[in-house]
């Protein structure tokens, strides 16, 4: 007997409430095999994300996994591995390396955003012929490339223009609440307190974020309007931008009461606990936004009435 046979044996042993919610062990096919390399090789590296990275950065890491996994997921049923020679010595050799560099990674390596794209390419190779490898997992791996996409936007994008902006936005919103603001350079001043925007507070990574956010969208769910794309395109990094000025001018308000560097107040919401609430906000209100244009392409459902 298998050790799957035992092991499906073991669970069908047990109490029938607690036996319905385990799956079964499936059998170990190629492409049972394949999935189940994909998926270790994508907990390996949203593992070294994790260990190495701060924790929004390792959040981006798990939506771009998520992104390359709805791109190929209308495929994942009719999925037959037989990968060429060379694709399967090259593909291997790809993957080794890959798990051993990624390996020694402790810190900020750019190197890190890279392996990614190579894992997906990897993985592909491991799976299709090296002349289908582009056509069937294209989407899936232009996903993975928002990965150095990401880390390059960082390195190139100016700081300290984004850094002004942003205290001039945040400052609105304090305004808007019946505050009395100065806004000097980079500093927000209130009665009572005030915030300095520096390069890892403007809101940066959350714009690239919600942008690559979008590129993922326009790939796994394909808006035909071309002005619709350019639409989105547009609104991603605004609405990163808005939510960041917002948790700025919340911050800039808790300062105002007393509660500056130290406060259990004012960590949260400006360390990455706090950072993230804002993040999941900007997604949900950009999803929102891709809905409404999405649904606009849709044919109207058929009236009742009628039929």
């Amino acid at each position: 007997m298998t050790l799957r046979r035992r092991l499906n044996g073991w669970i069908d042993s047990l109490p029938a409430p607690f036996a319905a919610q385990i799956p079964r062990i499936p059998p170990a096919t190629h492409r049972n095999l394949w999935l189940l390399l994909a998926a270790l090789v994508a907990i390996q590296s949203l593992t070294v994300f994790s260990a190495s990275q701060p924790s929004n950065t390792s959040v981006f890491a798990l939506l771009i996994w998520g992104g390359a996994l709805i791109c190929i997921e209308d495929q994942l049923d009719t999925l037959t591995p037989r990968p060429g020679r060379f694709g399967l010595l090259v593909g291997t050799v790809l993957l080794v390396w890959v798990v051993l560099r990624s390996s020694v990674i402790m810190h900020w390596d750019g190197l890190l955003f890279v392996l990614a794209p190579l894992s997906g390419l990897a993985l592909g190779l491991l799976c299709m012929p090296e002349h289908q490898v582009l056509s069937r997992f294209r989407d899936a791996l232009l996903c993975l490339m928002l990965m150095p996409g990401f880390a390059l936007l960082m390195r190139l994008l100016p700081e300290e223009p984004i850094s002004l902006f942003t205290a001039r936005i945040a400052a609105i919103w304090v305004g808007a609440l019946g505050y009395t603001t100065l806004v000097r350079g980079r500093n927000v001043y209130l009665p009572g307190g005030g915030v300095e925007v520096l390069g890892a507070c403007n809101g940066l990574d959350m714009m690239a974020q919600i942008f690559c956010v979008a590129v993922i969208f326009l790939l796994a769910f394909r808006i035909r309007s071309i002005k619709s794309r350019f639409v989105i395109l547009l609104v991603a990094p605004l609405i990163g931008m808005i939510a960041n000025s917002i948790r700025i001018a919340l911050l800039a308000v808790i300062t105002s009461y007393g509660h500056g560097h130290g406060s259990t107040v004012f960590d949260f919401w400006h360390k990455d606990t706090g950072s993230l609430v804002f993040s999941g906000v900007a997604v949900f209100l950009f999803g929102l936004v891709y809905m409404h244009l999405l649904e606009r392409e849709l044919p109207p459902l058929p009236d009742r009435g009628d039929s």
